[in-house]
């Protein structure tokens, strides 16, 4: 699952149930605010006045050119994009998530313990029918899901040019400025929800993780590079400083990798790949050798973790975790490695690396009709987070085989997992599909995926077939 990480080290340094450190005093997060210069009326042009008929059956039409983005499943792709953030926006972007059982007043004052912690979670996010109404679990903001919508945006603005896109992103890159966590002096965030992860560690709402760091850094890294806004990149750098010097550390066959959060000992290989990634981005963008040299020595960590198969257990080490192979942690791991390896030579381990892995991934992931498999050696339930990293990981290059895989995917998705009143599915299980539009786990990461298949333009690769 999407929060699944580890406790050991509970008499670390920084260690603890979640208590504030004194890092507060010691650095202050820089300052962000657009404002004064986005302009807020573009925030009701043409972008958002989406015509629900627009993302649904235009079958008839044989010629791409004619609609807006790719024709898949009968839909044509840009609006159903659209469409989905729409939807969001128009619910300001709150929602239940699958794991925000503990927002419940009343669950969370009986789950003391955390094997009651762990069994009102995940009794909520299981029970076959939608709880939350009736436990009193607030519809609330993510910040990886904001985080999410932010770099959706983005992708829009870089395919349309819409100032709308771009406003829109710079008004929840305003939220995640002003909600960053009070737990630490640097950029960094966690969920919006308390967490317990088995029996390593219990996370408190607001505090701050490397992986949901990441996705929160991110847009801001992604709006300097299409806009040159300078605080933006300050943001992702202060954030890349804190996953280096208050995210833990622990030695592992010889290199110092980061540990999940701050309070844990917990070595999960996805997301020291995603903190790599975004340290290897920030320290290119600032010419800084520090920066690159710690990219480098995280990365190598994560090509020797890799497994003759070509897979990534989901932490060293593998008896830590139940999942094995899953499908969109791996799909983690590969869209870092594939800017890492981006320009090397066949021969570079870096680049053998990728390849082998992405092999791996294409092969034993996912079904003949494009649904994800939740692992490699189990089908179900095929997750629409699952879905959506695929289509991320796969429209990452100009790779005719990865635009077929990609297609595929999202012509499963759209069939099974989207509604046309512009909402997605979570999952389709052995017995019940769960149909609780989650704001963060579906409709943030389709929407994310679905602008990412889109800016890379892989409906072209696909006309091309």
């Amino acid at each position: 699952m999407g929060q699944d990480a580890t406790d050991k080290g509970a008499d670390r340094s920084r260690a603890g149930s979640g208590a504030k450190t004194n890092v507060i005093e010691a650095a202050t997060a820089p300052e962000w605010d657009v404002r004064e210069s986005a302009n807020e009326s573009q925030s009701d042009t043409d972008f958002f006045a989406v015509d629900v008929s627009n993302a649904v059956d235009t079958s008839e039409c044989d010629d791409f050119g004619v609609q807006d983005g790719p024709v898949v499943a009968g839909y044509d792709t840009a609006a159903v994009c659209r469409n989905a953030l729409v939807w969001a926006r128009e619910r300001d972007y709150a929602g239940y998530d699958p794991y925000d059982g503990l927002n419940s007043p009343i669950l969370s004052a009986l789950s003391r313990h955390w094997l009651l912690r762990l069994l009102s979670i995940h009794g909520v996010q299981k029970f076959p029918l939608n709880l939350r109404p009736y436990l009193g679990i607030p519809e609330r903001r993510n910040p990886k899901g904001i985080g999410l919508f932010a770099s959706a945006y983005l992708n829009e603005y870089e395919r349309t040019d819409d100032v709308a896109a771009l406003t829109e992103a710079e008004r929840l890159l305003d939220w995640l400025s002003d909600n960053r966590s009070p737990a630490f002096g640097r950029s960094s965030w966690g969920y919006n929800f308390d967490w317990q992860n088995s029996t390593k560690f219990f996370l408190p709402a607001t505090h701050p993780c490397g992986v949901v760091t990441v996705f929160c850094a991110r847009p801001f890294l992604r709006h300097h590079e299409l806009t040159g806004f300078e605080p933006s990149l300050e943001v992702a750098h202060d954030a890349v400083t804190f996953l280096l010097e208050d995210i833990g550390t622990e030695s592992v066959n010889g290199h110092e990798v980061l540990t999940y959060t701050p309070y844990d000992s917990y070595v999960a290989i996805n997301a020291n790949a995603l903190a790599a990634d975004l340290i290897w981005r920030v320290g290119r963008r600032l010419g800084d050798e520090k920066l690159l040299d710690r990219a480098q020595e995280l990365f190598a960590f994560v090509i020797d973790a890799q497994t003759d198969v070509g897979g990534w257990n989901y932490s060293v080490p593998a008896s830590d975790s139940h999942l094995g192979y899953d499908n969109f942690h791996t799909g983690f791991i590969l869209e870092s490695l594939s800017r890492y390896a981006h320009g090397r030579d066949d021969g570079d381990p870096v680049r053998k690396a990728y390849e082998k892995g992405m092999q791996f991934h294409r092969q034993n992931h996912f079904e003949a009709d494009g649904a994800p498999k939740f692992e490699d050696d189990q089908s179900r339930p095929y997750d629409v987070h699952a879905a959506a990293q695929a289509l991320v990981t796969f429209t990452s290059r100009d790779n005719p085989k990865d635009a077929v895989l990609a297609r595929n995917v999202l012509e499963w998705t759209l069939n099974r997992l989207y509604d046309s009143e512009g909402y997605f599915y979570r999952r389709v299980g052995r017995f019940v599909t769960d149909k609780t539009p989650y704001i963060r786990w579906n409709q943030a990461w389709m929407c994310l995926a679905l602008s990412a298949f889109l800016t890379h333009k892989c409906g072209d690769n696909l006309n091309q077939q």
